[in-house]
């Protein structure tokens, strides 16, 4: 039996690679989707291929105001410079010894047990703090060989006229820029000349 070989001609070629491109075609499109499909959140990055996404530009005014360098700089509108602490060296009888000025005794247990300082500003808001400051060189009570009374003991400090809570007997430290260090002894008890304590306090703007 003899074969006959078929040979299409070129018109049966043109269909079959038009049949071919519409199947594809129609395929393609039953699988197009676009982002009103998503789910908000349903994507994860490992979902995405790398430079598949258009990349529209982000309109900035969506995203609010961006910080710039130089608001990491400051805090509520303050500088480092703004944010400064101020401090001074109490002795144990009551004077400044340092500090890094703008302060001025006012009294120095003379009134009562306290110490009474102008810190040259309004005090109002602003942080203090106040500590015994060690002292090991001056002999204090007379007794050679002891331990100083200065590394024992309590100190408190607080803003002078504050309605309803502190009121300073003073009447030059009756004003927003007093405040009062009230040094005592570890059970709570005022220091007399022999037990005074040297005391640094810190007023932080």
């Amino acid at each position: 039996m003899k074969l006959t070989r078929f040979r299409p001609s070129a018109a049966m070629v043109v269909a079959v690679v038009a049949l071919v491109a519409a199947v594809g075609g129609t395929a393609y499109a039953a699988t197009k989707f676009d982002s009103s499909d998503i789910v908000n959140r349903s994507l994860q990055g490992k979902d995405v291929a790398n430079d598949t996404l258009g990349g529209k530009q982000v309109d900035e005014s969506k995203l609010g105001a961006v910080p710039t360098a130089t608001d990491a700089t400051t805090l509520e509108g303050q500088s480092a410079a703004d944010q400064k602490v101020r401090w001074f060296l109490l002795s144990e009888t009551g004077q400044i010894e340092a500090q890094s000025g703008g302060f001025t005794v006012l009294d120095a247990y003379q009134a009562n047990n306290n110490v009474y300082v102008d810190t040259g500003e309004p005090v109002t808001g602003h942080g203090l703090l106040a500590s015994i400051a060690v002292q090991n060189q001056v002999n204090v009570d007379g007794n050679d060989g002891d331990a100083e009374p200065n590394f024992a003991g309590e100190v408190g400090v607080a803003a002078c006229q504050v309605p309803g809570i502190v009121e300073c007997a003073p009447a030059n430290s009756k004003t927003v820029n007093a405040l009062v260090v009230t040094p005592r002894n570890s059970d709570g008890t005022n220091t007399t000349a022999q037990t005074r304590k040297r005391v640094y306090v810190q007023v932080s703007e």
